[in-house]
This record gives C-alpha cells, structure tokens and sequence, in this order.
C-alpha cells in the first residue's frame, strides 16, 4: 500500500470517527424527540379524560344568598324527575361552562343519563352522550342544549331552535327528561318556554342585550346589576 495512501487515512481517521459521533448524538436527539412528543400525546389525553371525570365533586362557591340554599337547588335537580331550566348571559360569560359543570355535580347526585345537543362530541366527557336528534333521548335523563352550538352546526335559525325546544318540553313530563338551555337572549325563546321554567341561571349581559330581553327576564337584569358589579 503506498505511503501516501497510509498517510491520508491516518489524517482522516479522526474526522471519520467525529462525524460518526456526530451522527450518533443526533439520532439520539431525534429519538428522544419522538418519545417526549408521544409521552406529550398520551399525557395530554389523560387530561382531557380526566378533566371531563366527574369523580371529584367540587361544590359551586355562593357569593350572597339572598334566599335559599344552592345545595338544597343540586339536591333538588338530582331528585326531581323532571325540571326546565334556561341560562342566559352574553357572550364568553360562562354559560357553556356553568352548564358543563352543574352536569358535572349532578352526574354524582344522580344516576340519570346525561345527553348533551349543539356540542361536538370530541369535546365532551365520556358519559354525556351528543344527540343531534330528540328521539335518541332515552327517559330518565338530563339534556343540556347549547342554542348558539345548534344554529351553527346545522345552520337552523332561531325558529328552529325554538320548535326543538318546544318539541322536548311536550315531552319533558312524560319521559321524565330535566332540560338545561343555554340561551343569548330572552327574547329569542318562546314565552311558553319562559313560562315553564323552573329555574334561570343569568349571567353578565351585553351591551344592549338588557333592552331586548323579555319584559320580566330584564325586571330581573336590573335588580340584578349591582350583584353582577360586585
């Protein structure tokens, strides 16, 4: 082998065996990239599962009570077979969360079933089932009906949404189903349906919303107002 040839390999040696470290060191990196992403993945499902569980039952804070209690309210949905309920407020007041999170409790006071309409079922925990359509409603349970997630899915209007809700009040008392609406503005629902309400949840109003609620829905907005201030 001629000496030149041996000289060469010798300089080239150590460059050799760097690169090769260098490649190493890399793949490392790239493996170890992929396990965090996939320990990232698997971690971030668990959080979903387990914010959406209702095992842990965490009573709503009370302010000011006026009048009543609120867990005698809980105990008295979990154990009525059929109740009607309307939540109104602006929007990103809360409404979804606060309807979201009273199923939450009444899921461990209750052992109805739980159905949820105008939601994306992705998004929902395991035990409430997402229906499109009223007949898939079996007896004995809870509905939470989100108005806003109804008109923009199946790009219903109000009427619509009006006669769906009109639809399962006719059938509320004898199926034994409590229904929860989670509404804008009063005066996108019928009065019959106001009239049978059992209960209103009301949260912060829009600008304007007040002067366009139903004549006793903004009576209450206004005595209201300096609750919602503090």
């Amino acid at each position: 082998m001629p000496k030149d040839h041996l000289f060469w390999r010798a300089v080239l040696w150590p460059f050799k065996m760097l690169f090769r470290l260098v490649s190493l060191i890399f793949q490392g990196i790239i493996m170890g990239t992929e396990k965090v992403i996939l320990l990232f993945r698997e971690n971030g499902s668990n959080v979903i599962k387990k914010k959406s569980s209702p095992d842990d039952y965490v009573k709503f804070k009370t302010i000011d009570a006026i009048k009543g209690s609120y867990d005698n309210f809980e105990k008295f949905l979990a154990k009525n077979q059929s109740t009607i309920g309307i939540i109104l407020g602006a929007r990103g007041t809360g409404k979804t969360a606060f309807g979201l999170k009273l199923l939450e409790n009444l899921h461990v006071l209750s052992k109805k079933n739980f159905y949820g309409m105008g939601f994306n079922e992705k998004d929902m925990p395991e035990w409430i089932n997402v229906v499109d359509n009223i007949n898939d409603i079996k007896t004995n349970s809870f509905v939470l009906i989100d108005e806003g997630g109804i008109l923009f899915s199946s790009r219903k209007s109000f009427s619509d949404a009006n006669k769906l809700l009109s639809e399962l009040l006719l059938i509320a008392r004898h199926n034994d189903l409590s229904i929860i609406f989670i509404s804008q503005n009063s005066a996108n629902l019928e009065i019959n349906a106001i009239r049978q309400a059992d209960y209103l949840v009301m949260k912060p109003s829009s600008l304007l919303q007040r002067d366009f609620e139903r004549k006793k829905i903004k009576e209450i907005y206004e005595e209201a107002m300096e609750k919602f201030r503090k």
